[in-house]
């Protein structure tokens, strides 16, 4: 969707930390009806909710707009994340919604009550950060899914303490690489400047990747990623390690896929020739895993090739928009 951050400006200094909330839904609406509701047990209250229906179903959508008539809900086809989240961001700005950050979340999370005064005061704390994201942990409380996302050397982006036992080991607020978009907070007054060809979000990833890729970008340009501890919730997650094989073909295309174009869009000259023979090794290893365990993901190779046209153009874009913001810093104020 294009002109996503045209109307995303700053809001005024009145707003006092205020967030809105944007919930891209497909699928359960149990976990949509779990999710809200913890959406509105927040100690701090939002300024308003927004849902984003993909290809729902309207008996059932039709329940929960009673249950929850504060809530804005939009329908839509099934475009991809990507689309859905740069929808949504776009409605709220549409809407005249005076917000410093955007809450982006997955319709398969549940936020504990001090999700959001933790992770919007940490946000408001560290004034070079664009993203932010806290504690994801799986169904049983104890397991962690993401305390946010790590770029190792072959540039598959891993979610921090993935599937093991949360011991306090990632306790401390720092600064990460990447936030998981399934439970995303974005600032505002960043999002103009990450924008690329009017989308915050990759319309071409469809789904997985766009929310690294946006991350990476925002590195590039300056911006930072903040992980909050104190700021937890309870995560689904649809794709794990034990049932990979129940996820549709076409769906671990794109992700196979998206691997490519964001090391287009996003790897600097310097580091991937640093890279290299970690890349080499690396890609072996992909290309004798699709060959001989997911023959399904063959097909990614052409469709990678055909998406790296435009993912060239928008690296030159990217660039350009880094010059930009050299010049910025060297002729004014500092990020704030």
């Amino acid at each position: 969707m294009k002109g996503v951050a045209s109307h995303l400006e700053s809001p005024p200094p009145t707003s006092q930390g205020r967030y809105g909330v944007a919930v891209v839904h497909y699928g359960d609406y149990a976990e949509l009806a779990g999710c809200l509701a913890s959406v509105s047990a927040q100690v701090r209250a939002s300024a308003g909710v927004w849902v984003l229906d993909v290809d729902g179903d309207g008996a059932q959508r039709a329940a929960l707009e009673g249950d929850y008539p504060e809530v804005r809900f939009l329908t839509a086809p099934n475009l991809g994340y990507a689309s859905g989240a740069n929808r949504l961001l776009a409605a709220i700005g549409e809407g005249g919604l005076s917000v410093d950050f955007i809450l982006l979340l997955n319709s398969d999370i549940t936020l504990e009550p001090d999700f959001t005064r933790a992770l919007v005061d940490a946000l408001a704390g560290h004034p070079d950060a664009a993203l932010a994201t806290g504690k994801l942990l799986r169904r049983d409380g104890r397991t962690l899914d993401s305390a946010g996302i790590d770029l190792p050397l072959h540039r598959r982006p891993r979610d921090r303490g993935s599937e093991a036992l949360d011991r306090g080991q990632f306790d401390r607020g720092e600064y990460v690489f990447g936030a998981s978009g399934a439970a995303m907070l974005l600032r505002c007054s960043a999002l103009p400047e990450l924008a690329i060809e009017g989308e915050i979000f990759d319309e071409d990833f469809f789904l997985y990747y766009e929310d690294t890729d946006l991350c990476w970008r925002s590195q590039t340009l300056g911006w930072r990623v903040y992980y909050e501890p104190a700021a937890r919730a309870q995560h689904t997650r649809g794709w794990q390690k034990a049932t990979r094989f129940a996820v549709p073909a076409w769906v671990r295309r794109h992700s196979f896929k998206n691997y490519y174009l964001q090391r287009i869009k996003n790897e600097s000259a310097g580091k991937f020739l640093v890279g290299l023979p970690v890349t080499l090794v690396w890609e072996v290893f992909r290309f004798a895993y699709a060959l001989f365990r997911d023959r399904a993901l063959l097909a990614a190779y052409p469709q990678a090739f055909r998406s790296a046209g435009r993912a060239f153009t928008k690296r030159r874009l990217l660039r350009r928009s880094v010059r930009r913001s050299a010049v910025r810093a060297r002729s004014g104020p500092g990020r704030g």
